[in-house]
């Protein structure tokens, strides 16, 4: 293993830990693959959300000169990103569709101007970009025998953007303003911008957590009955990847619904379990 892909195994690491432990179960070329992938996510995310400027046009205008650097990579040029260089051979090999990673960077730079959304249909459109494709990028890596594989991609991929939305209500709304809950469900459990300001966990709070992840867990459902579309040889990675991020919403029950002062995680002996558990009921091929 050289020293640049020991690097973006390193972000991972860093950066996705759940995310990284399902990766340990993919075959050492996908997983490499991943790596590369993840690094690519991460870096503009990493832009827009712990930026040093808080000019919104300087921020846009380094998320477009990443950008303009991934398209001349794409093209076959080398740039002076090493991510991007990788992330282009592995868009190649994998016959990925070059539209995928436009809709990423799009929303990316949405988040810059965006910080609320009316409705769950508003907040849907967002995550196609920030979440559903990454799922379909993934989909392409693994492999899959069905076309039928692509809705179900896109849906875990949103599902496992809503557990952290749902993880992270306060840590967005204290540090970046931002509050990605649909407005009308907000309104319905009463739940207002002093409450978060506050971090007053009220039984209405409560309420509405409860709603979200009784919502998000059956959204994981669904997905997973496309698993079986997937390649047979990359299928153990995504099934740990749903349940470890699924079993975030376990913690945040724990922790009795307080998203705005705790930050939910599971454990490595929490996650050392659920592989066990996985690996009794799925079998590791």
């Amino acid at each position: 293993m050289d020293k640049y892909t020991r690097s973006i195994e390193a972000v991972t690491k860093k950066f996705g830990t759940s995310y990284y432990f399902a990766t340990r179960f993919l075959p050492e070329d996908l997983k490499q693959a991943t790596y590369a992938l993840y690094s690519f996510f991460r870096i503009p995310d990493e832009i827009v959300d712990n930026s040093k400027t808080e000019s919104q046009d300087a921020i846009l205008q380094e998320l477009s000169l990443w950008q303009k650097a991934w398209e001349e990579a794409y093209e076959g040029k080398k740039t002076r990103y090493p991510v991007l260089n990788l992330t282009a051979e592995v868009f190649h090999s994998y016959h990925i569709p070059y539209q995928y990673s436009i809709d990423f960077l799009s929303a990316m730079r949405q988040d810059i101007t965006v910080s609320q959304y009316a409705h769950y249909s508003d907040l849907q459109q967002y995550m196609y970009g920030s979440a559903s494709v990454v799922g379909l990028i993934m989909m392409y890596v693994i492999g899959f025998n069905d076309e039928k594989a692509s809705q179900y991609a896109s849906m875990l991929g949103e599902a496992m953007q809503m557990t952290n939305f749902i993880r992270d209500i306060g840590e967005d709304y204290q540090q970046r303003n931002r509050i990605y809950m649909p407005q009308d469900e907000l309104a319905q459990y009463h739940i207002n911008e002093e409450i978060l300001k506050s971090n007053t966990i009220t039984p209405e709070f409560v309420n509405f957590i409860q709603y979200q992840i009784h919502k998000n867990k059956e959204l994981y459902k669904q997905a997973n009955k496309g698993i079986k579309y997937l390649n047979r040889r990359g299928r153990f990675a995504v099934i740990m990847a749903s349940k470890l991020y699924e079993a975030i919403l376990g913690k945040i029950e724990q922790n009795h619904y307080d998203v705005l002062t705790k930050r939910a995680s599971t454990s490595t002996r929490e996650k050392v379990y659920i592989l066990g558990k996985a690996a009794l009921q799925h079998g590791l091929s």
